[in-house]
């Protein structure tokens, strides 16, 4: 399979430019810099003909509405592209030293999985629920994700999960919930998402004196609105709840807190793994 990889940034943040392209090169990664949509020139009614200001996971922010829009400009170029894989970044990620080695060859790729997560988000609470049928591959698991996980930095997507994606606009929900969300988003039970454990990107790499560019402003709901999102929220919780306990108790499933690890191979198996790539 051939992989393309992109990174969601904007021009004019060139710290993270510069910080992510040293980033790359120090995990022998090439990348593509795709212009992500500027919340500062976006206009209201710009964002709101492509998104809607409320879904099933309750308001839908602006700043959210750009990155999710952003996202969506990789995954159409994605598929104008010849590549059947999108590595798929935001531009404030630290990179696993090992990640060449997971892309250089894909045949450990699961079948009929169409996203995979790479990504640690930073919580040392949250668990997520992960299918007992784990694939192990270069020291670290690879695990069907049956229950929501936030984080949309660092991700792989085959080409339909790239059209399933696509084919959800007008968005109404942010891109994390849209792509790990099983609750309310129908891709993130149909594309059969899988995540790596411990995993191989995590959030943080950002230059000091630049903050959030790619529009993360959170939109406060109050009153109605906000009971309104209380209650779908808490409704789309209860239906899920069975199937998990389910899942638990006959053993398809348990509960991990992923990790980051910048290496999980030792360097005998390191180099046993690099000598099996070039064979």
């Amino acid at each position: 399979m051939k992989l393309s990889t992109y990174i969601i940034s904007l021009t004019r943040a060139k710290g993270r430019h510069a910080q992510m392209r040293a980033t790359l090169a120090d995990a022998g990664i090439e990348a593509e810099f795709v212009e992500a949509v500027d919340l500062a020139e976006a206009s209201e009614a710009e964002l709101l003909q492509q998104c809607k200001s409320f879904g099933p996971w309750g308001v839908f922010a602006h700043g959210n509405m750009a990155c999710t829009l952003s996202h969506a400009k990789v995954w159409e170029q994605f598929l104008a592209s010849d590549a059947d894989v999108a590595l798929i970044f935001e531009d404030d990620v630290f990179i696993s030293s090992e990640l060449r080695q997971w892309t250089a060859d894909l045949s450990w790729w699961p079948q009929g999985c169409d996203l995979l997560s790479l990504e640690f988000w930073r919580s040392n609470t949250m668990k997520v629920l992960l299918g007992s049928e784990t694939h192990a591959h270069l020291g670290r698991d690879v695990a069907p994700m049956l229950s929501r996980y936030p984080g949309a930095a660092g991700y792989m997507l085959t080409r339909r999960g790239a059209e399933v994606l696509l084919a959800q606009a007008p968005f109404d929900q942010t891109v994390d919930s849209l792509l790990f969300n099983p609750m309310v988003s129908g891709p993130a039970r149909s594309l059969t998402p899988y995540q790596i454990t411990p995993a191989l990107v995590t959030q943080g790499n950002t230059p000091p004196d630049e903050g959030t560019f790619l529009g993360h402003a959170q939109r406060k709901p109050e009153g109605a609105l906000y009971r309104k999102q209380k209650r779908l929220r808490g409704m789309a919780e209860l239906r899920a709840l069975p199937l998990h306990l389910l899942r638990l108790i006959s053993g398809r499933a348990r509960l991990v807190r992923v990790t980051y690890a910048d290496r999980a191979l030792t360097d005998d198996s390191a180099a046993r793994a690099a000598e099996a790539q070039t064979a």
